[in-house]
């Protein structure tokens, strides 16, 4: 399970979207910076403020890492200090 978080137009706050949830996406037709997001919790969709490319890029990377099961496991990741 895979989220994609997104700032809301206005900085109204953000939203965050299961990425298996998303339908589909346009770009929002009076502003052309922003898109508006389809899914099973916005049926009537969300506007977000970021350009389609964008958010299709990040929604494509996240459906990978899920097709190729790509997890992080803290017990697997080692203690790092920087």
């Amino acid at each position: 399970m895979l989220l994609i978080a997104a700032e809301l137009p206005d900085d109204a706050g953000t939203v965050v979207f299961l990425t298996s949830t998303i339908g589909g996406c346009i770009t929002d037709k009076f502003n052309k910076k922003n898109t508006i997001v389809y899914t099973d919790a916005f049926p009537e969709g969300i506007t977000i403020s970021m350009e389609l490319d964008d958010f299709a890029a990040c929604w494509q990377n996240a459906l990978a890492l899920e097709d190729f099961q790509i997890e992080f496991i803290p017990e697997e990741v080692p203690d790092v200090q920087h």
